[in-house]
């Protein structure tokens, strides 16, 4: 699944969600629709594409939204 797992040597800001945490509540693609798919399901398919302006500020509506934080922010710029 995009998102855990993936190398991020960049240091660049990325969104994460951790799988075994996440509900599939599915509130995060509500919140940062650019970056955040859905499956079948609910559960979060999320970009592994580096984070900046507008695509950053999504992602952290999307982290503070989630009822269980299941969704982070990892790199430098968070």
């Amino acid at each position: 699944m995009p998102g855990i797992g993936t190398d991020n040597r960049s240091g660049a800001a990325t969104l994460k969600v951790n799988p075994i945490r996440c509900d599939g509540v599915g509130m995060c693609s509500h919140f940062a629709p650019d970056l955040v798919a859905v499956d079948v399901w609910g559960y979060p398919i999320v970009t592994p594409e580096a984070l900046s302006g507008d695509r950053l500020k999504q992602a952290r509506a999307a982290v503070a939204a989630c009822p269980v934080r299941a969704l982070f922010i990892e790199g430098s710029s968070v």
